[in-house]
């Protein structure tokens, strides 16, 4: 396989001269005639290496010509085919590079402007392999603090069609995907780790054509998710054979009697029967010695086979990113991860050796029984595989982490409004002009969010489908985007890392005998009660306890409320309950988002605004949806029954 430099000749920085669609764009025009003009080389060479193998075999057919002539012109007529061979792999590898490279562009065009759409395809969400597992890490995690069920759902980390995952997600294997999921599941807690990680998204994000081009050299493993597992598994089982001097002593002595087969089979062919018996002497011999270590090769090969395909790919990978992460930022130790395993020319070995793994039928059994084939293949499979197995395994540790970097630098690069947000170590959180990616961008408002040690609290109030719920998650998914290195999508963003809880969609569990009221009772415990690690944390509530009747959920929400104001962690709080806006003294503060009613709507603006909303909205509601005058009558009369 072949790795590509710049092919265009395109410098890494021209977004700033002309734009980033319109850099897309020409990308995806030069690589479209770079396609063409590579399809015809291919054909030329196919054709090339036709015509020199039937004029290498046509030469002889020529009346007048010496056998010396024949012979010579032959010769360089297989030359010139062999020759034509090598050429026209070249070609076809090249050609199938700037195939991939174009689907990789098409995909970011199709995301780019921020469309909220999924690109890979949603099984890699759900496979639950544990082949990433058993493969090493080369970066350090630094603290992290583990996401609960709860937050994966409340902020649709993995929701249908699209949620947060799907929108990052474009590593073409799945153990790049699986990697990406652990470090959406995992946020970083520490300051040095985010930036660290931060850095290397920046520079896969700044430099877009050597993204494209590790992306399109990862392409080619597209599909092939089960052979790389193979690999992987057969990686870690690889053993040494049992006995090397045996293996040793073997091999030798078919190199020296399988020559001497094919010379007494030739004297037997030319008439000399007597060397008959010689043959069948050679062929038992080597048949009972490949009888003794049959289990054996067996159990050695048995992992190995149909896995080329997946070492191939995982080769290209590796040189394509060799030659294109830099030497700075956190890419460098995966380039020299990458490059180790070329260096060592572990990888290219394996790969070579391989294909005749894969070897079967009748043929294969005949080699076997005369010259001990399988064991030839199995020692260059491990003297390969055995002494370079951490090396290997780091290389496909390396591919997945690049493969979820990458992601996050296409997230990043393709959004509308990002920026790199400034980890501190103040407890603080500042969001300036914050929106939800999950939003179509011509369908969201921005808002702004500041808590700080004076101001812990949020009291968010307004009406139904105001926006409060989506603030909620706006800031939950910015935090997580921020702690685990990406950009987020706001103006400006600085926050101290904080370890992330929600309560905004309580559910009921049947199988755990859970009412929907004790499901949330149990999520608020966990910010009532946090673990006293020293770390602060930012808690989203939204309507809390408004499983129960509604003067019980008026007392529980004040007494948690105020339990919290009194802690040092960091609160926003969504609700409809007038009582708890009256809490908004010291640490706490009032926002709501407000409305204009236009011809008997309710229009919102879904913008936040500071002090308590003093609009309600449910009767009008049903006002609005037709309900009988008499249930609108009576739920007015109530309603002012109440306030008196």
């Amino acid at each position: 396989m072949t790795t590509l430099e710049n092919d265009h000749a395109e410098r890494d920085d021209p977004v700033v001269a002309v734009g980033r669609r319109q850099w897309l764009d020409a990308q995806r025009n030069n690589a479209v005639r770079s396609h063409t003009t590579r399809h015809r080389r291919e054909r030329l060479w196919s054709w090339t290496r036709l015509t020199t193998f039937l004029a290498a075999a046509l030469v002889w057919l020529l009346p007048g010509l010496s056998t010396v002539l024949s012979v010579s012109v032959s010769g360089v007529c297989l030359l010139l085919f062999g020759w034509s061979v090598h050429q026209h792999r070249r070609a076809e590898a090249e050609r199938q590079f700037i195939y991939r490279l174009l689907t990789i562009i098409e995909e970011s065009l199709h995301r780019f402007g921020g469309t909220v759409t999924r690109i890979r395809p949603p099984d890699k969400v759900a496979r639950e392999a544990d082949s990433l597992n058993r493969l090493p890490p080369v970066l350090a995690a630094g603290d992290v603090c583990a996401l609960a069920d709860q937050e994966r759902n409340d902020l649709d980390l993995y929701a249908d069609p699209v949620g947060v995952f799907g929108l990052l997600n474009r590593a073409s294997t799945a153990i790049g995907s699986r990697r990406l999921r652990q470090i959406l599941d995992r946020p970083c807690l520490g300051v040095d780790r985010i930036l660290a990680r931060q850095a290397a998204v920046r520079w896969l994000s700044e430099n877009p054509a050597k993204r494209l081009r590790v992306m399109a050299a990862a392409a080619v493993l597209r599909d092939r998710d089960e052979q790389l597992d193979k690999l992987i598994a057969a990686i870690h089982q690889a053993e040494a054979i049992s006995s090397p001097s045996r293996s040793r002593l073997m091999r030798v002595w078919s190199i020296v009697t399988v020559p001497l087969m094919f010379w007494t089979a030739a004297k037997v062919l030319g008439g000399a029967y007597g060397f008959v018996s010689v043959v069948v002497f050679l062929f038992l011999i080597n048949t009972g010695l490949f009888m003794l270590v049959r289990r054996e090769l067996k159990r050695c090969l048995a992992p190995w086979k149909d896995v080329g395909l997946a070492a191939q790919g995982y080769l290209e990978a590796a040189r394509q990113a060799a030659l294109d992460l830099p030497t700075e930022t956190e890419l460098e130790t995966l380039r020299d991860r990458f490059k180790r395993v070329l260096a060592r020319g572990s990888l290219p070995k394996l790969c070579r050796a391989l294909p005749w793994a894969d070897a079967a039928g009748p043929m294969h059994v005949f080699m076997n029984l005369a010259g001990f084939y399988d064991l030839h293949v199995a020692e260059s499979i491990l003297k390969v595989a055995v002494p370079n197995r951490e090396a290997l395994l780091a290389g496909l540790s390396a591919l997945a982490e690049t493969e979820a970097l990458t992601s996050l630098a296409c997230f990043a690069w393709e959004q509308p409004v990002t920026c790199y947000p400034m980890p501190t170590r103040d407890a603080h959180l500042s969001i300036a002009c914050g929106v939800h990616p999950l939003i179509p961008p011509d369908m969201v408002v921005p808002n702004d969010v500041q808590l700080s040690a004076d101001t812990r609290v949020w009291i968010v109030t307004g009406l139904n489908m105001g926006g409060k719920s989506t603030l909620l998650r706006m800031v939950g998914t910015n935090v997580l985007l921020a702690q685990i290195g990406s950009a987020v999508t706001a103006r400006r963003m600085s926050w101290m890392p904080l370890r992330l809880m929600t309560d905004l969609r309580a559910k009921d569990d049947l199988a755990r005998d859970e009412s929907y009221f004790l499901a949330e009772v149990r999520q608020l415990r966990r910010m009532v009660m946090p673990p006293d690690d020293g770390q602060i944390l930012l808690g989203l509530i939204d309507e809390p306890l408004r499983g129960t009747s509604s003067q019980e959920h008026s007392a529980a929400s004040l007494a948690v409320v105020r339990h919290l104001m009194q802690s040092p962690h960091f609160f926003l709080v969504a609700t409809h309950e007038r009582r708890l806006t009256h809490l908004a003294t010291g640490v706490a503060a009032n926002y709501h988002f407000g409305e204009s009613f236009r011809g008997g709507e309710t229009v919102f603006d879904y913008r936040l605004h500071p002090g308590p909303a003093d609009t309600r909205n449910a009767i009008k509601l049903l006002e609005r949806e037709g309900y009988p005058a008499s249930v609108i009558r009576e739920a007015r009369e109530s309603l002012g029954e109440q306030s008196t």
